[in-house]
């Protein structure tokens, strides 16, 4: 693993924010041709691009640091300030997610446009730079699985997050034992829902509400299943149930809780809600 991207005059370049950024690049491509597309923002669409960038950016980092600081206020309560800290991790995906969705909604209102082709652009291209995130998640090591004997299981060294975590047992001094690259799993399954939801937009403009709908069910449910495989420090349960002969299955530690996740539960909520919006919106389109 490599926390450091490279050393310059100025300091450190940290794998996880520099692979945020080069994701967050590439969404720019995209979202200003579905600007475009939409004829949103016109006739300026790089001023609209530029605004939508900048409210994302204030709702993902205050949404995602909220969330964590409300999930994990043991931390905080001694030392309150440390939660305005700048960190390059202590942020809660789905606080972020939040955060975009007011973020996303007060820009429409300020700007007087419409909300479901701005949450679907939106919708479209955030996988992309969700899944580099997740890469950098993947360098740094943390947001990482749970103890695994699978041949693909992948062990951090000591300059990693969680060579810091006391219940991940260590292979040797300078090694943790091999844990489940459930940071690749979630890069693999965010890039698998941009390319359809970027195949289907590049086939014609779907209806209002569809992508953003499709976005949430496939990512909820999707974390809803992967969140049996995480192992990571910072995780809280709503419920700790635990199901040996599943552990066996996944090739977890057979004691390690599977069972309910504050995110496994979001996710679900998620999940139920996109989904029946998304059926809600093939329903009027097949009435109209």
């Amino acid at each position: 693993m490599h926390p450091v991207l490279f050393r310059h005059p100025w300091g450190e370049a940290q794998s996880y924010g520099t692979l945020i950024l080069v994701g967050v690049l590439l969404t720019m491509v995209g979202v200003r041709y579905d600007l475009r597309r939409r004829g949103l923002g016109a006739p300026t669409p790089g001023t609209l691009l530029l605004d939508l960038y900048l409210a994302l950016a204030a709702g993902v980092i205050v949404g995602g640091r909220l969330l964590f600081v409300l999930t994990t206020p043991e931390r905080y309560l001694r030392d309150p300030l440390a939660a305005f800290a700048i960190a390059p991790t202590g942020f809660v995906f789905f606080g972020s997610l939040a955060g975009m969705v007011v973020a996303v909604f007060v820009l429409c209102r300020i700007r007087r446009l419409p909300a479901g082709p701005m949450f679907d652009v939106v919708a479209t291209w955030t996988p992309i730079a969700h899944a580099f995130g997740r890469l950098g998640c993947f360098a740094a090591g943390c947001c990482y699985g749970a103890p695994t004997d699978l041949p693909w299981g992948v062990s951090f060294p000591p300059d990693a997050i969680v060579f810091e975590d006391p219940r991940i047992p260590h292979a040797g001094p300078s090694t943790t034992v091999p844990l489940h690259p459930v940071q690749l799993y979630e890069a693999a399954l965010l890039l698998g829902i941009a390319a359809g939801l970027v195949v289907r937009r590049l086939r014609g403009v779907p209806p209002p509400w569809s992508q953003a709908a499709l976005y949430g069910a496939a990512y909820g449910f999707g974390r809803f299943l992967l969140e049996f495989l995480r192992g990571d420090a910072d995780r809280r349960f709503l419920a700790e149930v635990r199901l040996p002969a599943l552990a066996r299955i996944l090739h977890v530690p057979e004691d390690a809780p599977l069972l309910l996740s504050t995110s496994q539960a979001v996710g679900l909520a998620v999940g139920i809600g996109a989904a029946s919006i998304y059926v809600h919106v093939q329903r009027r389109r097949a009435r109209a």
